[in-house]
């Protein structure tokens, strides 16, 4: 498990931050246009809608996400997916930039708390095992 949590500001382009498995494949498999809420998720990648900068002022475009590692779940973040991690390498970003979480393989609880639910400027999402401990 990495030790340092990951923390950036900044625009994410595609209005969206974008996680899945660093192997699985690159079609990106998520629709944004059924208006199903901030995090949706299918078996192989889970998105998060931030403010689009193609909507907003430059400066109003920022995004501050905060993720973070924790033994178990956690109370208060009101969205949560299981999602397989097999290689134990969870991919956080978008095509601008992405960092790694080190996790060892297996299936994970990935819980999210975002500001505004339709135009998102502060993300925090939470990664705990769902069975066994942290490695």
């Amino acid at each position: 498990m990495t030790e340092q949590p990951i923390q950036r500001r900044r625009s994410f382009h595609w209005g969206a931050i974008y996680l899945n498995d660093t192997d699985c494949p690159d079609d990106f498999d998520i629709d944004f246009h059924d208006g199903g809420g901030p995090v949706r998720s299918t078996a192989a990648h889970v998105a998060v809608e931030v403010v689009h900068p193609g909507t907003a002022e430059p400066d109003e475009s920022v995004v501050t996400l905060d993720v973070r590692s924790a033994e178990h779940r956690v109370d208060g973040l009101p969205y949560e997916v299981a999602f397989d991690v097999p290689s134990g390498r969870l991919t956080v970003g978008d095509a601008d930039g992405e960092d790694v979480l080190v996790l060892r393989p297996g299936r994970w609880l990935l819980q999210f708390a975002v500001d505004d639910p339709e135009e998102a400027r502060r993300v925090e999402i939470v990664v705990s095992p769902l069975s066994g401990g942290m490695s």
